[in-house]
């Protein structure tokens, strides 16, 4: 008696299933089912009681026992998945369907994996990301600040020492993601404490840390405890910490993030700490959104040689709904042409702020912005007005210089 061969319909069975929920459960369901009946026959044609029956294995050799045949198999009836009534040596048998598996659901983590986007876990020193370590100067190098709890955009395709480049932070959060407090203390000096071999901070330059409020507040930073990084008292660190509340309790237990370079700051002497002075008010220039226009999520470059206004310009591309990229360019030496050139192709529009930057940048700038056809606009001052009314030219495709009479006529349609 010739048995029905069932390979056809199984590798039928595979080409008809979709990707979706119910056709997988489907071909699931099928496929137990058979294996179950293969399994029965083999336990069934077993000769020897005391010998423990075999299991049905894909990695068992086929060539050691002749392949079992279904008499009754058809697409059909595997799709829908009833009883299978099948025959050997003239015996007939019933095998019962199999309970689908349930569907697994799948987290907002892996959803947002599938568009290549990652929840940062920032560390007092770099971040993990993806379950890879970042360290701080890959962070460090970034365009744009990074926090615990951020979602970012790696791009596989562009590798940074190996790792996958971090093109974007975006909007998106873990609902269920409880970001840590990290508090940094910026530009802090180490000095020496008198008569031992330990180091201290107990100020910064910018004045705004838990350092200032007490002459009495001072961290110990012992170099032991980071070998390789040659400390010495001068230079000019930032000191990262977890914020649990303790205020200087938890500040003693934090770890240096960045030893910045001699050319950013004179260790040689502390600077002078700047007057605090009462500006005037002049709600004229304070920014709100003076124009209407929409970025629809397009990535704006902003070169520009104020690094301390970057926050603000960046609330100004923000809520015009863009991507804000910044290019630092106040040190000429360190802006190659390499580098602005990958910033620009990456870009859709171009803005160069031009009162505190050499005027190579800006004119490498244009040169880049024409090679890869950029918008490019000019902006005279670094201002949110002067920044937005920039962008809006290049968006528009309005000459890159401002016309003299434009900030006038703008104020008078208020």
């Amino acid at each position: 008696m010739q048995l029905y061969d069932y390979r056809h319909d199984l590798i039928e069975l595979l080409e008809s299933t979709s990707s979706d929920q119910e056709s997988l459960k489907q071909t699931l369901h099928s496929l137990t089912t058979v294996i179950n009946i293969l399994n029965h026959y083999e336990d069934h044609d077993s000769s020897t009681p005391i010998q423990r029956p075999k299991r049905f294995s894909q990695s068992e050799n086929k060539a050691k026992r002749p392949a079992p045949r279904i008499r009754q198999a058809s697409h059909s009836s595997l799709l829908t998945g009833p009883a299978h009534e099948v025959t050997t040596n003239s015996v007939s048998h019933s095998v019962l369907p199999v309970e689908p598996t349930a569907v697994e659901t799948v987290s907002q983590e892996e959803r947002l994996a599938a568009d290549d986007l990652y929840l940062v876990h920032r560390k007092l020193s770099g971040a993990e990301i993806n379950h890879r370590y970042y360290n701080e100067a890959l962070i460090h190098s970034l365009h744009f600040p990074i926090e615990d709890g951020d979602i970012v955009q790696l791009d596989p395709q562009q590798t940074v020492r190996g790792l996958p480049a971090i093109r974007r932070v975006t909007a998106d959060h873990i609902d269920d993601y409880e970001p840590q407090k990290i508090k940094v203390i910026e530009y802090a000096e180490l000095t020496s404490v008198p008569g031992s071999d330990v180091l201290q901070i107990s100020s910064t330059m910018k004045g705004n840390s838990i350092l200032d409020e007490a002459s009495a507040n001072t961290i110990v930073i012992d170099p032991f405890k980071f070998p390789g990084r040659s400390l010495k008292a001068g230079m000019v660190i930032d000191y990262a910490y977890f914020d649990h509340g303790n205020g200087l309790e938890d500040a003693k237990n934090g770890s240096i993030r960045w030893i910045h370079e001699k050319q950013d700051f004179d260790t040689t002497k502390q600077p002078e700490k700047p007057k605090q002075t009462k500006k005037p008010v002049h709600t004229r220039h304070d920014y709100e959104k003076k124009l209407d226009y929409d970025l629809k999520q397009r990535i704006v470059l902003v070169i520009t040689g104020d690094r301390e206004r970057s926050q603000e310009l960046k609330n100004v591309v923000d809520k015009h709904h863009g991507i804000y990229h910044a290019l630092d360019a106040s040190m000429e030496d360190k802006v190659s042409s390499s580098k602005m050139k990958r910033e620009i192709r990456e870009a859709d529009f171009v803005v160069v702020c031009i009162d505190k930057i050499h005027h190579r940048i800006s004119q490498l700038a244009n040169h880049h912005a024409k090679r890869y056809e950029k918008p490019l606009a000019i902006a005279n001052t670094t201002t949110n007005t002067a920044v937005e009314r920039a962008i809006a030219r290049a968006l528009n495709g309005d000459p890159a210089y401002a016309q003299t009479s434009e900030d006038l006529a703008n104020y008078k349609k208020k």
